[in-house]
């Protein structure tokens, strides 16, 4: 792997390390804003509710001065909130500084996205989106893991501390490896794009609501669980519920491979069996035991990681020239998706536990695969952006 696949990467980590950290703190963190699992959601959908403010303009930034540029500069942005989320006095206060900390975060995942569509060809760029997508979950497992054993033993406030030193670290690599891409800034004068247009293109539609859907699912689905582990006959304390997310390794390992199911049976195919695997995971994680949950939560991500990767590649190829903005708008609709699954589950979860957090999540997962079953597919009457990668996307051609 070159230098400029591992800058990818670790830009896929340098995105996800902090987003969800809050969720292996929740029970310290409930602990000082009082047991109240809306509010706790909160300071998880905080940092996702502010991605998803900023996202569309970030690939307008992008256009206007240069991927890279863009990329880098978000990853040392994001360091600042990282180190004041420790001195937060009040839970409002912390919640401002995670929505900060969100809105620098699309200059990141958007960006890099759009960066691996423009640099690499459409059957290769899939693979290097699978890199990036295994980077963001090693960066989502490391996040939970440093904050949740950093917390067990100093407080939660040194969790975000450790967690900002190693974002430094991150952004230091990124900003050495990372070289220019073929994008050339644009000048004042160019046109914008319109959003708009974007918004209800037939399949970029479909994209739009499905990764809604998948975020919804994978936030409301950890954030929940962990009240779930943290409660009798589970019990768990910080650092056992952060090594829960060693999960997310095996999707480390399984999620790369995803390029290849992807030229082999197309984004739609994948979604479904994704999404399938998922399913099974979810039901898994009702029985009342540590090792059948395990086995279900990773059965979970490993589903939605892939489902991930369809998504993001079917955005990046079907946008076309205006790939920037379209990834803008995708990460939108998925981190609003995020946002709401922080949240919306609360209600599920005073009158039906966990059992009932589950059926929501099956039930959105459902709907993502029909939509995504339909509208994964190129319209006749849009082109291509890669004509010669058509005879290579299996039955969507």
């Amino acid at each position: 792997m070159n230098h400029r696949r591992i800058a990818v990467t670790l830009a896929g980590v340098a995105a996800f390390i902090n987003l969800y950290a809050p969720q292996s703190l929740l029970p310290l963190l409930r602990e000082w804003i009082g047991q109240d699992a809306a509010r706790a959601g909160l300071i998880v959908s905080a940092g996702t509710f502010g991605v998803a403010l900023a996202a569309p303009f970030a690939g307008l930034l992008a256009d206007r001065f240069g991927r890279r540029r863009v990329i880098v500069l978000a990853s040392f942005l994001a360091v600042i909130p990282g180190l004041f989320a420790g001195l937060a006095p009040t839970p409002e206060a912390l919640m401002l500084i995670r929505l900060a900390q969100g809105l620098c975060l699309p200059g990141i995942f958007a960006v890099t996205v759009a960066y691996i569509a423009e640099e690499w060809p459409a059957s290769e760029a899939r693979g290097v989106t699978a890199v990036y997508v295994a980077g963001t979950i090693g960066g989502g497992f490391c996040g939970r893991l440093l904050s949740g054993v950093v917390a067990e033993f100093f407080g939660w406030r040194w969790g975000f501390a450790a967690l900002a030193v190693l974002q430094l670290v991150i952004a230091l690599v990124i900003r050495a490896w990372l070289p220019p891409g073929r994008d050339v800034p644009k000048l004042k004068g160019t046109p914008r794009t319109p959003l708009l247009p974007l918004l209800v293109r037939p399949g970029l539609r479909g994209a739009y609501a499905t990764g809604f859907l998948m975020l919804f699912s994978l936030v409301g689905g950890f954030t929940y669980m962990t009240l779930h582990l943290s409660a009798p006959p589970f019990s768990l304390g910080p650092a056992a519920l952060s090594t829960i997310f060693a999960v997310y390794l095996v999707g480390v390992v399984v999620t790369p491979y995803s390029g290849r199911l992807l030229n082999a049976f197309g984004h739609a195919r994948v979604l479904v069996m994704a999404w399938a695997i998922a399913f099974v995971g979810l039901l898994l994680t009702l029985w009342p035991a540590l090792l059948p949950v395990a086995l279900g939560l990773c059965l979970f991500s490993v589903g939605l990681f892939v489902a991930q990767t369809a998504t993001t590649s079917f955005v990046g190829e079907i946008a076309g020239a205006e790939r920037g903005p379209a990834v803008g708008l995708y990460v939108t609709c998925y981190y609003f998706g995020g946002s709401v699954g922080g949240v919306l589950p609360a209600v599920v979860w005073h009158w039906a536990g966990w059992t009932g957090v589950v059926g929501l999540l099956c039930s959105a997962g459902l709907v993502a695969a029909v939509i995504g079953w339909n509208s994964y597919r190129f319209p006749k009457n849009e082109p291509h952006p890669v004509e010669d990668a058509l005879p290579e996307i299996g039955g969507e051609a």
